[in-house]
């Protein structure tokens, strides 16, 4: 999630101020907090990714092996089919170019958009705004960026770097494209003597809270403590998204998929018969 340019500048801030082993701790610390953030969002995605797994493999089971047992059916009496039925019976005699193809073209197309929109930062940002957009999940890797970001920046002004060099540092550690890019044009505010609050409300770069979160904490001298308030504010935000999505987002797609197998059941096997039954009676 991160890279490494801060760690020279936080190093030669330690040596400069004689608190080198300070320094060292908090990167240690630093680091395992991290690892934390990244093991948040990897649980958050598992047992959601397992129980989708499931579901297609059902699905999959239901139209492949249940539905053909109809066909020879529907095929004795000379039905004519409602479109849904052939679909489905088409479904599970060609279940690669009906199901598997398209879901693989949407992969490889995402895929694909992603990799041409890496090679520019304008692409990068449009990606993560992409990405962002996604509800919940954008909402959850946000924040786990965002706090990253402000706990980076809360240490390098706890050990006295210069705040653009700081703000500069954070940006280019950070895996946002959004505040790696408006970084440099940050640090030139801030090196004008612009207040950091002014700018993030300017620019737009954090919700208009941890702007004035922000401006309060320059304002009382306390810039380092707000910073590290707002990336726990930032973390606890993300742990709420991804305790979201271990406990609904599962239950949710275990009840959407069997829904979905059911009602599709039923119109592409049941009301056929029920039509098969009722001109059999008036026979």
């Amino acid at each position: 999630m991160l890279r490494q340019p801060f760690y020279a500048g936080l190093v030669q801030a330690g040596i400069r101020s004689g608190r080198l082993g300070e320094v060292l701790t908090t990167l240690t610390t630093y680091a395992r907090t991290l690892s934390e953030v990244r093991q948040t969002v990897v649980n958050a995605l598992f047992y959601p990714a397992v129980v989708l797994v499931l579901a297609a493999v059902l699905f999959g089971a239901v139209v492949t092996y249940i539905f053909p047992q109809f066909e020879s059916i529907f095929a004795d009496f000379n039905m004519r089919l409602p479109a849904l039925t052939t679909w489905a019976l088409n479904l599970g005699k060609h279940p690669l170019l009906y199901l598997a193809m398209p879901l693989l073209v949407v992969v490889l197309g995402l895929v694909v958009c992603k990799v041409l929109l890496s090679f520019t930062e304008a692409g990068r940002r449009a990606w993560a705004r992409f990405v962002y957009g996604i509800p919940i999940l954008g909402t959850l890797i946000r924040a786990t960026r965002l706090a990253a970001f402000t706990e980076l920046l809360g240490i390098l002004v706890d050990h006295e770097l210069p705040m653009p060099e700081a703000f500069a540092l954070a940006g280019a550690a950070s895996s946002d494209p959004i505040l790696s890019t408006a970084a440099r044009q940050v640090q030139q505010d801030l090196s004008q003597g612009v207040p950091l609050g002014n700018v993030l409300r300017e620019r737009r770069l954090v919700p208009e809270l941890i702007a004035w979160m922000t401006a309060w904490g320059e304002r009382r001298g306390a810039l380092g403590k707000t910073l590290h308030e707002v990336a726990a504010m930032y973390r606890s935000q993300a742990e709420m998204r991804a305790a979201f999505l271990r406990q609904v987002l599962p239950p949710f797609t275990i009840i959407v998929s069997a829904g979905a197998i059911t009602v599709l059941f039923i119109f592409c096997t049941m009301l056929p018969m029920v039509k098969l039954l009722e001109g059999l009676s008036k026979s």
